[in-house]
């Protein structure tokens, strides 16, 4: 007769706990360093085995960089002003 009473519980804990999580994900992610950057891009450059010199992948991959931070930088920008109270 209780284990009616238990299946409900247990749903509704289970909803509760999948709502939570899904809002958790609304935090904003970190952003990364221009090194961890750097070294991502150089690992991807050396897996794709172009056949590229090193200071080229190091060219190619500090323009990659220098891209990846600046849009990183107007995305922030964005969230701050779409926060910001409006009068």
């Amino acid at each position: 007769m209780n284990r009616p009473l238990y299946t409900l519980a247990l749903t509704a804990s289970l909803v509760i706990a999948a709502t939570q999580v899904q809002a958790d994900d609304s935090a904003p992610k970190p952003v990364p360093s221009k090194h961890q950057l750097m070294k991502d891009c150089m690992a991807k450059q050396k897996a794709s085995d172009g056949g590229m010199p090193k200071e080229d992948m190091k060219k190619n991959c500090k323009d990659v960089t220098q891209t990846e931070e600046q849009n990183d930088k107007v995305e922030h920008a964005a969230e701050q002003s779409a926060d910001a109270p409006k009068n």
